[in-house]
């Protein structure tokens, strides 16, 4: 009798190679997403811009939509450099050693594509309770406060630069004069052509007319 096939081994490695192919897969699926959402967000704060000239900075609705948009970029940053951070360890030849951090920034993934959720979610018609609302504009302050955003400005006068930039290319725009219309006027060429198309068919166009010289009369 034959003796069964030895079971191929699995090391902890090739399961990590696994969870990352998985991880990086759903990480392009939720950027796709992301980037379908920000574009909408911004097309919402740009009418926002051309209805509240002026007043802009003053809309709370437009500094959260701002502030989301740069929230969202943030969340996929974090989870990209994350996984980036995950491959190298898989490339380790300790990997024992390095298991344990594996599986813990594994967890943050995870956790940031969570967060990614809750946005496609529409997570202000989730959150009833007022304190909910706050606590994840909090989060969403705290993020960009400690990021490239805020650098150089704090956050709230950078969103009022923004949207003061914003709201100037919106409604410089708008302010474009408009061509004058070209309707029911033709250009000379189809003019040409019109005339042409009145002569009867089938017979040529008429020469232009020359003036005859006359015969000088012998005196």
């Amino acid at each position: 009798m034959g003796q069964g096939g030895s079971k191929i081994k699995v090391t902890a490695t090739d399961k990590a190679i696994l969870q990352l192919k998985l991880a990086k897969d759903n990480l392009h699926r939720h950027a796709k997403r992301t980037d379908t959402l920000i574009e909408n967000e911004r097309s919402e704060l740009r009418e926002l811009a051309k209805s509240l000239k002026g007043e802009i900075k003053q809309s709370r609705r437009a500094r959260l939509l701002l502030k989301r948009i740069h929230y969202q970029q943030r969340l996929l940053d974090q989870c990209s450099d994350q996984l980036i951070n995950l491959e190298n360890m898989v490339m380790t030849i300790e990997f024992k050693l390095v298991e344990k951090q594996f599986v813990e920034g594994l967890a943050r993934g995870n956790e940031v594509l969570k967060k990614l959720n809750r946005e496609f979610s529409g997570v202000e018609q989730l959150m009833d309770d007022v304190a909910e609302q706050v606590a994840y504009q909090e989060e969403i302050d705290q993020l960009l406060s400690n990021g490239p955003m805020s650098a150089g400005y704090g956050l709230q006068d950078e969103l009022d630069r923004e949207l003061e930039q914003l709201e100037q290319e919106v409604n410089a725009q708008e302010a474009l004069p408009e061509l004058p219309s070209t309707n029911g006027l033709a250009p000379p060429k189809t003019r040409k052509s019109a005339n042409k198309e009145d002569e009867p068919a089938g017979q040529p166009a008429a020469a232009p007319q020359r003036e005859v010289e006359k015969p000088m009369l012998a005196s």
